[in-house]
């Protein structure tokens, strides 16, 4: 039977190799794990929720101040919020790729 393809395992394993996955999968790896390194992974997850959040909120901020310049027929205001929206898209779709941004 073939094995089955979990997202990240290959990239899990690579970069972290002293926590291998072993034979149960990606979801009870977690249980195979130590205290010390459910920390690590706990920061973490707590670290990449926080550059998503963060990304996500000067989107929703650039949006806003967009809509305000463009009902203020303030042009220049509205092009910049515009640049600074798409920033924050770039942002976002950067981090969902695990690219560096």
């Amino acid at each position: 039977m073939a094995e089955r393809h979990e997202p990240g395992r290959t990239a899990y394993e690579a970069r972290f190799a002293g926590f291998p996955l072993g034979q149960r999968g990606i979801a009870p790896a977690w249980a195979d794990l130590g205290p010390e390194a459910r920390a690590i992974w706990a920061r973490v997850e707590g670290a990449v929720l926080r550059d998503f959040r963060q990304a996500a909120a000067m989107l929703i901020d650039a949006r806003m101040a967009e809509t305000r310049a463009r009902s203020a027929e303030a042009v220049n205001e509205a092009l910049e919020a515009e640049r600074r929206a798409d920033a924050a898209i770039n942002r976002l779709e950067a981090l969902a790729k695990g690219e560096d941004a």
